[in-house]
Order: structure tokens, then sequence, then C-alpha cells
């Protein structure tokens, strides 16, 4: 037993001096060194580095996220903001309708009233008529006055029946289609019609049509051209005709090759000679109502139309 005992402590002896041999220091020998002044700084040194390496990452996220915050912090200012301004914007169109509607109730109620009155004296006109008979002084005086009377009459009726419609429209205001011509348009057939009493050029008019939902004025028949004509002043008014894209065109769309025309002998002659520059390239109506080709930037009267809807037609 003794020597083999003694054999275990030589190969432990040995295992050592091999150890030794081959560079590998004994545990106790790695930890002391490990402990020593220079490997603990550098130990230490890279410790903090990492450490700092997390917090740079840390703070950097946290400042990404802080950006963010603000962001959205922002953007929610500017929501709300907005959200406001657009509701103070409709409560103040709400309370201009509401006014408007107001305006044009207590219109009609005066129209009322002045039709009554209107409707009160026709009857009493038309009452003496009767009872003077065959009275030789009847045609030169009760005659005038009964036609003045009923067309007096009549013209408060068409006041009512518009200012009417108008609230209906206002009331109505979800509503997009034209149910009845605005005030101081003319109604006829299917259609709604503004003449203006001041000039401007051909695009500008045209712009002022569609801001009233409107165009400058198509014509599409003789019947139409002669309504337009009745209504014109004594002064050149622009229709919605034009060639500034090198042929003649309808602002709606409306065929020109195969519809109503109107021209004067000789026109349209795209002529130069104006010294404005360019040549003629929109159309006007002559007091007479035939048409003739101009200079577009010309300072003209214009015709606005609008259409009606199929339910306008049939409430008529």
């Amino acid at each position: 037993m003794t020597v083999t005992y003694e054999n275990f402590q030589d190969l432990e002896s040995e295992e050592k001096v091999q150890g030794v041999r081959n560079g590998l220091p004994p545990p106790q020998s790695l930890l002391q060194h490990l402990r020593s002044g220079p490997c603990l700084l550098l130990l230490s040194l890279g410790l903090g580095l990492l450490l700092l390496v997390i917090i740079c990452v840390v703070g950097s996220q946290n400042s990404k996220f802080q950006r963010d915050l603000v962001t959205l912090r922002t953007d929610f200012s500017n929501f709300t903001s907005n959200t406001v301004a657009e509701i103070q914007a409709l409560t103040s169109q709400g309370s201009s309708v509401e006014e408007m509607i107001a305006s044009l109730k207590a219109e009609v109620e005066v129209i009322k009233q002045e039709q009554q009155a209107g409707t009160s004296e026709l009857q009493e006109h038309t009452k003496q008529k009767a009872q003077l008979g065959h009275c030789p002084h009847c045609p030169s005086v009760c005659v005038p006055v009964h036609s003045e009377m009923l067309l007096r009459v009549q013209r408060l009726m068409q006041d009512l029946n518009k200012l009417t419609c108008q609230v209906a429209t206002l009331k109505n205001n979800a509503s997009t289609e034209r149910t009845c011509c605005p005030i101081n348009w003319v109604e006829h057939q299917d259609s709604c019609y503004w003449f203006s009493h001041s000039g401007m050029p051909w695009a500008e008019a045209e712009k002022h049509c569609q801001l009233e939902d409107a165009h400058l004025v198509v014509i599409n028949s003789r019947e139409e051209q002669n309504f337009v004509q009745e209504h014109l002043s004594f002064a050149y008014t622009w229709m919605g005709l034009s060639d500034l894209e090198g042929a003649w065109k309808w602002v709606d769309g409306t065929d020109y090759e195969t519809g109503f025309q109107n021209w004067k002998p000789g026109q349209p002659d795209d002529w130069q000679g104006h010294g404005l520059g360019g040549g003629e390239d929109c159309a006007h109506f002559h007091p007479d109502g035939r048409w003739n080709d101009d200079v577009c930037q010309k300072p003209y009267y214009w015709v606005c139309e609008a259409g009606l809807t199929q339910a306008s037609q049939e409430s008529h």
C-alpha cells in the first residue's frame, strides 16, 4: 500500500511539472495574477467601457422616445386646433344660414301681405268694373287700372314662389341640386339665366358664372336664342363659346358642329388687325342677337346659365 501511495504522489508531481512545462499556470497563480494592479485596472476599464456603451444605447433610445413623444404632442395639438377651427367655421356658417332663412321668411311674409293687398285691390277694381257696366269711360280708366293691378299680383306671386323655394333650399342645404332659380335670375324652360350689368373679359366672366354653380350661356335652339335676345342690353355680351384650343367649343361640352348657330354674315373671321395681339377666340352677342368673334380680353357684358333639376320642373 505504501508503494502505491508514493506512486500517486510521484504522478501528481509529474503532472505539476508537466503543466509548468506546457505554460499553464496553476489556478491559485492565475487568480493572484488577475488580482495584480495592471490586470485589475484593465478589467475595471473594460467594465466601465461596457457600462458606458449600455448607457449611451439606453440614452439614445430614450432621446428618440422623447422626440417621438414631442412629435405626437405637436400633431395632436395641431389636430385639436384644426378641429376646433372647423367646428367654429361650421357653427358660423350655420348661424349665417339661420339668419338668411329668417330674413327670407320675413320677406316672404311681406310679399304675402302685399299679395293679399294687391288681390283685394284687384277684386275691388273687378267689382267696380262690373258695376260700371258699359260706362263710356271704362276703356280709358278701368281697363288700364285693372291690367296694372293684375300684372302687379302676378309679379308678387313670382317673387313669393322664388323666396319660398330659396327658404326650402337653405333648409335642405345637404342637397346640391338646384330646384329653383336664385333671386334676380330669370327662369326659362329648364334653366335659370342671369344677365350682367357690367363688363369683364371672357375668362373672368366664366369664372364668375362657375362661382354661382353655372356657366356662360349655351344656345341650343332658336327658341332659346330668342329668349336670351329679348333680355340683352344694348351692349356686346359674352356667351359660352370659344376656340381657345383651335376649334369652337361650348363650355358645357355641347357639340358645336351639329348645334344651333347664329353668326353674323362673314363671321367668325378671327380678325388679326385689332392691334391687341392674337386672334379673336371668344364669341359674343351683338345687340341684335347675332354672333361675332372678338378678342377675349375685352370687357363685355355676360349671361350665366344654370340647369334646373327634374324635381323643380315637376313642381311648376
